[in-house]
């Protein structure tokens, strides 16, 4: 069974939060901002820096996949394979994680991307990266 790990997109203040970020670690638990809270299955993400005006984070699931480059690739990330760039997106039909490709085509996912595939980016921090006009 894998590790189920997010990222987080803060897009109030345009900062993406890598797991690591996330759990705090080496803060004491009183110098602790960010906390991940499970409601009716919905992972929230909130930064607390300012207590009066709570920051709610875009959680981002690790799909337990890897790049050609040893890369973890999460949710919104964006890959590109020998036939074109996709975006990470989670298919609730399947429950699984699936590709997307800039020409509307749909691909599964899985450990065979360490192969060919290379992380690019995300849709937060690089949609230019995307070209749906076919």
């Amino acid at each position: 069974m894998r590790e189920i790990k997010f990222k987080a997109w803060d897009d109030e203040n345009k900062i993406m939060y890598s797991p690591d970020e996330l759990e705090q670690q080496g803060a004491s638990e009183l110098d602790k901002t960010i906390y991940g809270y499970l409601s009716f299955g919905t992972v929230l993400i909130y930064d607390f820096k300012n207590p009066d005006e709570p920051v709610e984070l875009v959680p981002l699931q690790s799909t337990g996949w890897y790049d050609n480059e040893q890369n973890e690739i999460f949710e919104a990330d964006i890959v590109e394979g020998d036939n074109g760039i996709y975006q990470i997106m989670w298919s609730e039909e399947i429950a699984g994680f699936v590709l997307i490709g800039n020409d509307g085509s749909i691909a599964m996912g899985g450990p065979y991307m360490s192969e060919t595939f290379k992380l690019k980016g995300n849709i937060y921090q690089n949609p230019e990266l995307l070209d749906f006009s076919v």
